[in-house]
């Protein structure tokens, strides 16, 4: 490590007042000075946080900034929220180097919770020594060392939240599932578009695409319905046609159609594990919004964008991002 960074305002801000001078900036992206394009996130990004399933002990990491979650911060000294929940990035009350880092509910002037944004880009515990660093196994916590770029971050303050991905994909409509009636599959952060059987009809060899998402009273609204393994793996069915299941092809490989096809237990091509926020076959190929295809005009509805299998990205591709409404 470099020579050590003397924070020697942080000690005179180990209790500041209750009232915050500062103004906090909501729903803003935290990236990695080391790994530009990672931020910083709670476990399962932006879709654990529209699940509800950011919990007392979840891990913080860093991802993709398409799928990293966003953070609530102020410049200066205070907590650090992740945005649209009561959890705060800790530290824990033993810290020290090589310390991992999680959320926990927000308890406001605690010590292992308040945090000082540095004029040079660091994020140290207020009245400590330690700083959030990216080191080469992940995440972690270590003594603030000067030009150390592992512990420089870039807090958006200056751009608007990010509304998403697919900007050439005009809005839909936003609709609730009903319980014991399937679900749709929408890709992160746009929850109006919904995976669809194109062509207004469920048979076998058929393909699936991105289109807005229909009400329950569509005569269509079946072709977005779908029995999906949640936090595990298995079929994924169509719940009003159980005997056919999205199937990556004979031989998945990278640019394979997804379709649906006749549901045949123990073949790899229609086995995907969804524990996090991508379906994934056994062969490490994962469901793909094709970022270049457009909308087709077939009837009785088109679709805006074409789906695929493609290697599974290491770095959070917010293209093979998917959620379920919750």
């Amino acid at each position: 490590m470099l020579p050590i960074l003397a924070f020697t305002l942080l000690p005179a801000l180990g209790l500041i007042s209750a009232t915050p001078i500062l103004k906090r900036e909501t729903a803003r992206l935290i990236e990695s000075g080391r790994n530009p394009g990672f931020c910083l996130s709670v476990q399962g990004g932006r879709a654990a946080v529209s699940a509800g399933q950011v919990t007392d002990g979840t891990p913080v990491i860093t991802l993709g900034c398409g799928l990293a979650s966003l953070w609530d911060v102020s410049k200066g000294s205070g907590s650090v929220l992740v945005s649209g929940t009561n959890h705060a990035l800790d530290i824990g009350l033993t810290p020290g180097n090589g310390g991992r880092v999680k959320v926990w509910s927000s308890f406001p002037l605690s010590t292992q919770q308040t945090w000082y944004l540095t004029d040079d880009n660091r994020i140290a515990q207020t009245g400590g020594n330690q700083c959030l660093d990216q080191g080469d196994n992940g995440l972690q916590t270590y003594q603030c060392t000067a030009g150390n770029n592992n512990q420089a971050w870039n807090v958006h303050f200056s751009t608007a939240p990010p509304s998403g991905f697919l900007s050439d994909v005009g809005a839909g409509n936003t609709l609730q599932d009903i319980p014991g009636q399937g679900q749709r599959l929408h890709p992160v952060g746009r929850s109006d578009l919904c995976m669809t059987v194109a062509n207004g009809y469920a048979g076998s060899n058929t393909r699936v695409g991105l289109t807005g998402c229909f009400s329950l009273t569509d005569p269509f609204a079946p072709l977005q319905l779908f029995d999906l393994p949640v936090g595990s793996s298995g079929l994924v069915r169509v719940h009003s046609s159980p005997n056919l299941c999205l199937d990556a092809g004979d031989n998945p490989a990278n640019g394979s159609g997804a379709k649906i096809y006749t549901c045949t237990d123990g073949v790899p091509q229609q086995k995907w594990d969804f524990t996090g926020t991508v379906l994934k076959t056994a062969n490490n190929q994962c469901l793909d919004i094709v970022k270049e295809s457009g909308p087709t005009s077939e009837k009785p509805y088109g679709t805006s964008k074409n789906m695929q299998v493609w290697t599974c990205s290491s770095d959070g591709d917010p293209y093979q991002a998917f959620t379920v409404s919750k």
